[in-house]
């Protein structure tokens, strides 16, 4: 039966593509995806402000689905309007869907604080820009970027990205950082759940990705203790 165990709601920034696929894969038996996409079409400030007009009926979309919990996906939407924003931002989402809520930079915040991490090596597939704005934010909530390396995809070209090259961007991102405590691998559409144990095993460091990050805080949320493996230290310790 589907969703027996639970129900996750989930606002995608684009579409439907690594996130169901990445999702199904991690999850135990019983657990379903309930989805729903807001279009945001590209890294611009432009953009972001029309997919978080959508957000709203996304949301309404989902109170009707009997959601246990419910994600909002993207941070670059949340992170580029400053911290503060994503405060507002899940108390209205909670609001509207009357279930606990959270979103993707605030889910890997949750998690670099349980793994006591403060200082991150970051690899990603985002433009100058916007990695510029992801680390004022970080550090605005107290977390150092002591590296970043970025493949610097199109927007619609992470989900193709090569597992080869996000390995061993996550190797120079750990060979620049100045004694990372963990490895911060964001974005939706971006192959990283792949490597995530042979990143771990072979740098010794713990990595936060997106869609690892988001689960772990949603089973905490809703009492799921099933740790899960094969996909980083982070789900082992549900």
């Amino acid at each position: 039966m589907f969703g027996y165990r639970a129900r996750i709601g989930y606002i995608t920034p684009s579409v439907f593509e690594l996130n169901a696929y990445d999702f199904y894969r991690i999850v135990p038996d019983g657990v379903g995806l309930v989805g729903v996409a807001c279009m945001v079409e590209g890294w611009k400030e432009e953009a972001y402000k029309k997919a978080l007009a959508q957000v709203e009926s996304c949301a309404q979309e989902l109170s009707r689905r009997f959601c246990d919990f419910v994600i909002h996906g993207g941070a670059p939407l949340v992170l580029s309007q400053g911290k503060g924003f994503e405060t507002s931002f899940i108390e209205k989402l909670q609001a509207i869907t009357r279930v606990p809520c959270t979103t993707s930079v605030v889910a890997a915040m949750d998690a670099f604080r349980d793994l006591s991490a403060t200082r991150l090596a970051v690899v990603n597939p985002y433009p100058a820009d916007l990695n510029e704005k992801l680390v004022g934010y970080l550090k605005d909530w107290g977390f150092e970027v002591t590296s970043l390396v970025s493949l610097d995809t199109g927007f619609t070209e992470c989900s193709i990205a090569s597992v080869a090259h996000i390995y061993q961007a996550a190797k120079r991102a750990v060979r620049e950082a100045r004694d990372p405590q963990a490895i911060y691998i964001p974005c939706t559409n971006f192959p990283v759940v792949d490597v995530i144990e042979e990143i771990e095993t072979d740098l010794g460091l713990p990595v936060i990705a997106n869609m690892t990050s988001q689960l772990y805080v949603a089973f905490k949320a809703i009492g799921m203790k099933e740790k899960i493996a094969g996909y980083g230290k982070l789900l082992r310790m549900l």
